[in-house]
């Protein structure tokens, strides 16, 4: 683990998660993902602005791959919690509009492409998927409805499914282009998010962290 100090919250960066994003520069072929890399980095201000907001500061980030686990000791809500995994697609919903609008003032290309990436990373962390924040907001809604262990069955068996879709449009377009593969890594991502997430028993969370509810 690579660690960092920043604003008093220690930041851990592994070794394969920056293996994977040399990988995924590496296959790049738009030259997308630096905007990428920065769409993420707003998606997950989003998050810790919100537990700030709330008077959870969190203590460690990790950035490895399949995940990003925001850590700490924090008492949330229910409804205190939801927000704070909506506010991550937020964040780049927000910024998407402004780009968006940027675009028609100065009619720069870039700046399209820009927001459209912004509106992706949006979308694709509210997929129902394990280790998503989508994954968490649909475990949080089953939960109302059925025993634990159930909803986490049922957000696992959505999250296959997803990533199956994935793939097979990963696979749709590796066909169509010859070349283009990223779509297919970032489908394995998705699956080895899970695998993050099952064997750290997070119950459907990116969010590895003690939760007290009121």
């Amino acid at each position: 683990m690579i660690n960092i100090k920043i604003f008093g919250i220690n930041f851990a960066v592994s070794i394969g998660f920056v293996g994977f994003l040399c990988l995924m520069l590496y296959v790049d072929r738009a030259g997308m993902m630096l905007p990428t890399i920065l769409a993420v980095t707003l998606h997950e201000f989003g998050h810790l602005t919100a537990l700030l907001v709330f008077g959870s500061k969190p203590q460690r980030v990790e950035l490895k791959v399949g995940a990003v686990a925001i850590i700490g000791n924090f008492v949330l809500t229910v409804k205190q919690r939801f927000i704070m995994l909506l506010a991550g697609s937020t964040v780049n919903f927000i910024v998407f509009v402004l780009l968006y609008c940027l675009y028609f003032v100065l009619q720069n290309l870039y700046l399209l492409n820009f927001s459209l990436v912004m509106f992706v990373v949006g979308v694709i962390n509210l997929l129902p998927i394990l280790g998503l924040d989508g994954g968490e907001i649909l475990s949080l809604i089953f939960i109302r409805f059925m025993k634990l262990k159930s909803a986490n069955k049922l957000v696992l068996v959505f999250s296959i499914v997803t990533i199956l879709f994935v793939l097979l449009l990963g696979l749709q377009v590796l066909n169509n282009t010859k070349t283009n593969f990223s779509l297919i890594i970032f489908g394995i991502y998705l699956f080895l998010g899970i695998l993050v997430s099952k064997k750290e028993k997070n119950d459907c969370k990116i969010y590895r962290n003690i939760v007290k509810y009121k």
